[in-house]
């Protein structure tokens, strides 16, 4: 079952199936995209070429990988594809995904910058289009964030009813999102990965000594 739903992506699978037929195939559907993604963020790296904002947030939507870790939250819900084509629902992944990519971005950069390596990273491209100094172009971030967590939050109030039997199912759903938003800005500071040991210091502080290049 998992198997022909890996190697048959595009096609419906049988009504009564068990839920992990239907999960392995939207994984696989959605981690073709996120590594094609990874492709492009490739080629641009090598061709040295900084995207403009908008343009960044499409192929950032995908390399951050959230949209594939979205699937797991289909266990135990089943939920329809008429749920998953909803306009409403459709933003919300797309705003849990950007906010997930604003918070990844915010704290590897300073990581990223010190090896060359931060074209793919929203504070580098909005310090070259919108020609702002580093600390400017973490408060536009952080602002930018802010946004989308209202536009989040005005669109769980707007969730279309997909009838009684589906609704409780589509909330725990979009409260995963916002779950995995929340994780994962804990995530950036309570593991090592950005800031050593200092990481809950610097959650609190919200001070970062700059690396040397």
């Amino acid at each position: 079952m998992v198997m022909n739903a890996l190697r048959n992506p595009k096609e419906s699978r049988p009504l009564g199936e068990c839920v992990i037929g239907e999960i392995a195939r939207q994984f696989i559907a959605k981690f073709d995209l996120y590594t094609a993604a990874v492709v492009q963020e490739a080629h641009d790296r090598v061709k040295s070429h900084i995207r403009g904002i908008d343009d960044y947030f499409l192929v950032r939507r995908q390399t951050i990988g959230a949209m594939p870790s979205f699937v797991l939250l289909h266990f135990e819900l089943d939920l329809p594809d008429e749920v998953f084509e909803d306009p409403v629902i459709q933003r919300l992944e797309n705003a849990s995904a950007d906010m997930i990519s604003l918070c990844n971005d915010m704290c590897s950069y300073n990581v990223e910058q010190a090896h060359g390596n931060d074209g793919h990273n929203i504070i580098t491209i909005v310090m070259h289009h919108m020609q702002l100094d580093l600390r400017e172009a973490m408060i536009w971030a952080g602002n930018h964030h802010l946004k989308l967590e209202e536009s989040f939050l005005a669109d769980v109030e707007a969730v279309p009813s997909f009838g009684e039997e589906l609704d409780a199912k589509v909330r725990r759903y979009v409260d995963g999102l916002g779950n995995w938003v929340r994780a994962n800005q804990c995530w950036h500071f309570e593991s090592t990965k950005y800031f050593g040991a200092n990481g809950l210091e610097i959650q609190e502080s919200r001070r970062v000594v700059l690396l040397p290049r």
